[in-house]
């Protein structure tokens, strides 16, 4: 084969998957990457960037097509870059990301065990329960929509198909709302206009709306409001946040309440009260599913949970009887969590401690008695866990249950070679968190050697 440059239009015959769920080929001595492509298609695709042996491209034809391949209904895919793996038959898009954790423990953990079959989603579209929408400007007016992929260039959407209605009938007031009184758009050039993100959480019919503003309050509320009502009905919280940063964080440091409601909810039993800052996992039929798998696999001793956010996890095993201390390093999460222990009469059950797991995780170790049953409940952020908590967790001399939950399978890989010298795995599962997307969520149980 000739030397491959960028623009060269290829016929390629798809070999395999990359990491990401994009299409792999082989040519001589060079590896292509063709996005949106399946195994045993032929397509022509176009070179975008070629490094040594790596070839990128852009999918232009799908000359002979997969029968695993579907036809999305969106109408903005591929441009908008929310999903990957639309074009793909629902039991493959689980049968990849299988077959991708598979690998990653393989080649970066060197670890072989078998991998239970991704969990699915009884609904992979409409899952998500909020939605994190930039505001732009397409063709002179306000717009809203997603970021297209590795860009701050916006593609205007008025219906998302991973969301429920909720988020059409939000777009469609939040449009109507900016036209009517011709409020622009944030712009990262200028620095110039008024409405930065729309950021609202859904649940059973109930609606926590924040309006990222540029440093400024937001305008012509009544009007905003009614129109919600109209759309939406009276169970609603409207909020500003002005955020004078430039950076890639979405709120600002504040959320000024418009009209305030609570927005109460119920996982396993647990009363949980929400804020415009709360973490909750995005698709609740599957965080269910894990945390009902976590309760099954944890079922007496001490708990500790070094990544716990507002300690809901952890209430559902305080439920059951067991004595949970959660470690979270923001304030306002441990403060939250004190609350739902409160709230949900769990307070003998429950200590919360505010500070870095790297810290707290060793010292509450110490102070346990040595023969106590121990869980750990690992539930870190897409970086994974630190180096410290791999020490404390590699210096422990006694049994111990580990469960890590990651939504990250590169970082997830990395630390379970680094805990391999004194942890086994016992079951690796995914779970389905991000249909028609390449992210997977993954629970693993370990055991001390």
């Amino acid at each position: 084969m000739e030397k491959i440059k960028q623009d060269d239009v290829l016929l390629l015959h798809i070999d395999g998957y990359g990491m990401e769920g994009e299409g792999v080929t082989h040519a001589d001595e060079y590896v292509i990457f063709v996005p949106f492509a399946l195994p045993h298609e032929e397509v022509r695709a176009k070179v975008t960037f070629v490094k040594k042996n790596l070839v990128f491209c852009d999918l232009v034809e799908v000359v002979k097509p997969s029968p695993l391949r579907v036809k999305p209904e969106c109408n903005r895919f591929p441009r908008c870059g929310g999903c990957d793996l639309l074009h793909m038959a629902y039991s493959e898009q689980l049968a990849v990301k299988k077959e991708n954790i598979q690998n990653l423990l393989r080649k970066n953990a060197c670890i072989d065990v078998v991998v239970d079959d991704t969990v699915p989603c009884s609904h992979p579209f409409g899952y998500r329960n909020k939605i994190q929408l930039p505001f732009g400007t397409v063709n002179g007016k306000t717009a809203v929509g997603f970021f297209k992929e590795n860009s701050h260039k916006i593609v205007s959407i008025s219906k998302c198909f991973l969301h429920g209605d909720w988020a059409e009938k939000l777009m469609r007031v939040f449009l109507t709302y900016a036209e009517k009184f011709s409020i622009k758009a944030f712009d990262e050039s200028t620095k110039q206009g008024t409405l930065r993100h729309l950021v609202a959480r859904c649940i059973e019919n109930r609606y926590c709306i924040v309006v990222v503003t540029n440093a400024c309050p937001l305008p012509h509320t009544e009007t905003l409001l009614a129109l919600l009502q109209e759309s939406i009905g009276e169970d609603f919280s409207l909020y500003y946040s002005p955020k004078t940063e430039y950076n890639n964080v979405i709120l600002g440091k504040t959320v000024v309440p418009v009209r305030e409601r609570p927005f109460a909810i119920n996982v396993l039993g647990v009363d949980v009260l929400l804020n415009p800052y709360s973490f909750l996992q995005l698709n609740d039929e599957i965080r269910d599913k894990i945390y009902t798998r976590v309760a099954d696999t944890v079922s007496s001793g001490i708990v500790i949970d070094a990544y716990a956010g507002v300690g809901i996890l952890g209430a559902t095993l305080a439920q059951k009887g067991l004595l949970v201390k959660n470690i979270e390093i923001v304030p306002e999460a441990t403060a939250d969590g004190d609350e739902l222990a409160r709230r949900n009469h769990l307070s003998d059950r429950i200590t919360n401690y505010n500070g870095d797991a790297a810290v707290l995780l060793p010292q509450l170790l110490q102070d346990l008695p040595p023969e106590e049953k121990i869980s750990i409940l690992l539930d870190p952020p897409r970086k994974g866990i630190s180096a410290e908590v791999v020490n404390a967790l590699l210096s422990l001399d006694r049994p111990v249950h580990l469960v890590y939950i990651s939504c990250n399978p590169a970082t997830l890989t990395r630390d379970l070679k680094l805990l391999s010298p004194a942890y086994s795995v016992d079951s690796v599962t995914p779970y389905d968190m991000f249909p028609q997307t390449k992210h997977v969520e993954t629970l693993i149980c370990l055991k001390r050697k």
